[in-house]
């Protein structure tokens, strides 16, 4: 019985996880959308392309954010889920500058030669693509890591952040500047906003019996 019950309250957790995974995917591509229309063009019709992308990036940050809060109890609060939102967007950075600084360096070797900055196409070695996502793996178990001193944690954010790369379509050439650069920011802002939502949802629709008893009293 004992087991059968324990079977039951774990396929409720990943029922729960992959459903606000799926919600917090689809309100994340709303408002990348509405950034996105901000800072470069409106890309509306273009979102139903997205959400297969989107739900597996609202999953994979849930079950981070999941095995986050088991460490950090405390967490289960907007406060906290805009800390672990800015933490997952920390993640990205030695992988945005790496694809940056290598597109930096193509576009250098394009004025060496004679040719506009970028007239090769900005296509970079396959090997930084490889190396793109082992940085976003490695930020992520780093970031999450340090703070919950939890493998599990830590592994669950590695595998959060190179499925946000990879799906996202890569890192941002941010050194480029300009709107490129305004996006950046506002995919920040929008992690943030994206962290708190997901820890008002998961405080809750979450099992009060898969939450830790300091975090279904926090505020």
């Amino acid at each position: 019985m004992t087991g059968a019950a324990g079977s039951r309250t774990s396929g409720q957790t990943i029922a729960r996880i992959f459903a606000i995974g799926a919600a917090v995917g689809l309100a994340g591509l709303g408002l990348f959308a509405g950034l996105h229309a901000l800072v470069i063009k409106p890309i509306w019709s273009e979102l139903a392309q997205g959400i297969p992308f989107v739900i597996a990036i609202g999953v994979s940050v849930t079950w981070a954010y999941h095995e986050y809060v088991k460490t950090v109890p405390q967490a289960v609060c907007s406060t906290g889920g805009l800390r672990f939102g800015a933490m997952i967007w920390l993640s990205a950075l030695p992988a945005t500058a790496l694809a940056s600084i290598m597109r930096a360096r193509a576009m250098s070797a394009d004025a060496s030669v004679g040719m506009s900055p970028g007239a090769s196409g900005g296509s970079l070695p396959a090997w930084v693509d490889v190396a793109s996502v082992v940085l976003a793996l490695a930020g992520g178990a780093l970031v999450i890591g340090v703070v919950t001193r939890s493998r599990r944690a830590a592994g669950a954010a590695a595998v959060a952040a190179g499925v946000l790369l990879a799906a996202g379509g890569g890192p941002l050439p941010i050194l480029r500047g300009g709107r490129v650069a305004e996006l950046w920011f506002g995919l920040f802002v929008l992690e943030c906003l994206g962290g708190v939502v997901l820890a008002q949802l998961y405080r809750r629709f979450m099992n009060p019996g898969t939450v830790p008893r300091e975090a279904a009293s926090a505020t």
